[in-house]
């Protein structure tokens, strides 16, 4: 009787190892598939999220030009969104806040849309909460001279909120005074539009608490940091919208990858706070990572 033999040719031992390999391979694409799936699918849920949910975000800053707690609500680049039916939401929170001010920092429209009702009934049901001031964004600016609506200041002036195009304010909050100062356009119509003439023609109160508004944080960097205002506040930039760990904001349009001027608060030239805000809503389809849109509280007290 012959003996079988149980030796794997070559041939074989080859062809069990593409099997393997197959096997693996098609496991590894199922995997990442599963991730691929789970990652586009937890983003979706998280963009969803963030179009109709927001945090609020606390800051504190000291000055011995104010007497007791002066509490400031900062909205900006809301872009035509609604928290809840009419904004009742938002407005609910910031009835419970009870800010003594509260600062629209721009862009509450968007460029293309003629339909911001919202945002002027939103400005009149605020302007009820506690007085209401603004200056306006790039989106404000390019509707008005892109598509002629160049009532849009006034407008908001009807509606309860104050703009303020490269004007002051002194506004008393109890015993004390604030010297509200907005700044209107970019940093590269800083001159053009009047922004250097009025801030050189504009004396600062040293018995006054400075805030400085203005749309856009480079102007801050680039133009104003010499002045010697108290808090600059700032939006636009929308928190460079992915914000990565250890990394930080991904992409603003002006300072381009990992930005600087993104969000929170920043020191300038004169040790002045400027915060940016990261915003409410969005104008791009792109989709908020790690980066929620936020109602910035900001409280001023005495040291």
């Amino acid at each position: 009787m012959k003996k079988k033999n149980t030796q794997e040719k070559p041939a074989d031992r080859k062809h069990e190892r593409k099997k393997s390999l197959l096997r693996s391979l098609v496991h590894t694409l199922i995997f990442l598939l599963i991730v691929t799936v789970g990652v586009a699918g937890g983003v979706f849920l998280y963009a969803r999220y963030t179009k109709t949910h927001y945090e609020i975000t606390f800051y504190q800053e000291t000055s011995k030009k104010v007497s007791h707690n002066i509490r400031l609500a900062v909205i900006s680049d809301l872009h035509n969104r609604e928290y809840g039916e009419k904004n009742q939401t938002l407005i609910a929170d910031l009835k419970a806040l009870k800010p003594d001010l509260i600062l629209f920092l721009g862009d509450m429209i968007n460029r293309q849309d003629g339909h911001y009702e919202p945002m002027l009934e939103l400005g009149t049901a605020l302007s009820e909460v506690a007085p209401c001031y603004g200056v306006l964004g790039n989106h404000e600016s390019e509707r008005m001279y892109y598509y002629d609506d160049m009532k849009i200041p006034e407008k908001f002036r009807e509606a309860g909120v104050k703009i303020l195009r490269n004007t002051q304010e002194m506004v008393t909050v109890g015993a004390d005074t604030i010297q509200l100062i907005g700044l209107e356009g970019t940093p590269h119509g800083f001159e053009e539009y009047g922004g250097r003439k009025f801030m050189d023609g504009t004396s600062i109160r040293p018995d006054a608490y400075c805030i400085v508004m203005n749309h856009i944080p480079f102007t801050f960097r680039d133009q104003i940091s010499d002045y010697p205002f108290d808090l600059g506040i700032a939006g636009h930039s929308h928190g460079g919208l992915i914000i990565l760990p250890f990394f930080g904001g991904v992409y603003t349009a002006e300072e381009g990858f990992f930005p600087k001027y993104y969000k929170g608060r920043n020191r300038l030239k004169l040790d002045q706070s400027l915060i940016i805000s990261r915003g409410m809503g969005d104008s791009s389809p792109w989709p908020r990572i790690n980066n929620m849109p936020e109602l910035v509280i900001i409280d001023v007290n005495c040291y």
